[in-house]
């Protein structure tokens, strides 16, 4: 698969790599890098694919750029795993650098991204928002309806795990369980 870009560029696909050939300044030149598709995912599934595939290539000493596939959006107005993956790549601008493929080869089904430090996991940014929420008592129920999204059990392991961490007071008031910062 491949083909010819309007700039120029000749584009093959062999697998999960992009090989990359280049007409630039008169010199032609081969790049090869790593790619991710995230097609056919939620949103969820799709950001916590990509920060375990971001996360694992640091940690086996690969800090070069790799192409995320995330598609365009069927609407062609820009799908919803592009937007919510270039929002959460913004919130996280100290840990990274990356392109937007429609500048950068014209291709607005992809990013590029070049890893710096680590992303947080899912898990860590759950505990992370729960202790920005707990800065006041709040209940149980508030808690779990509040990250419904993550679903009950990971939110319940999150809370549990912050207690015994320390980082969470537990607590009844009447017949409610409460949580609280420490």
């Amino acid at each position: 698969m491949g083909g010819i870009l309007s700039n120029g560029q000749v584009l093959t696909v062999h697998g999960d790599y992009t090989s990359l050939t280049a007409m630039r300044g008169g010199m032609r030149y081969n790049r090869t890098m790593e790619k991710i598709d995230l097609h056919g995912r939620t949103v969820k599934e799709a950001l916590e694919e990509f920060t375990l595939f971001y996360n694992s290539r640091l940690a086996t000493g690969k800090s070069g750029e790799f192409e995320v596939v995330h598609g365009y959006g069927s609407s062609g107005e820009g799908g919803l795993i592009r937007k919510r993956l270039r929002k959460y790549l913004d919130q996280h601008a100290k840990k990274l650098l990356y392109r937007k493929g429609e500048n950068y080869l014209g291709n607005p089904g992809a990013t590029y991204v070049t890893p710096l430090q680590p992303l947080p996991t899912t898990a860590d940014a759950l505990q992370a928002d729960i202790l920005d929420y707990c800065q006041q008592a709040r209940t149980e129920a508030k808690i779990l309806g509040k990250f419904r999204q993550h679903g009950q059990k990971p939110v319940k392991q999150a809370l549990t795990s912050m207690t015994k961490e320390g980082l969470l007071r537990r607590f009844n008031k009447g017949a409610y369980v409460h949580y609280e910062r420490a």
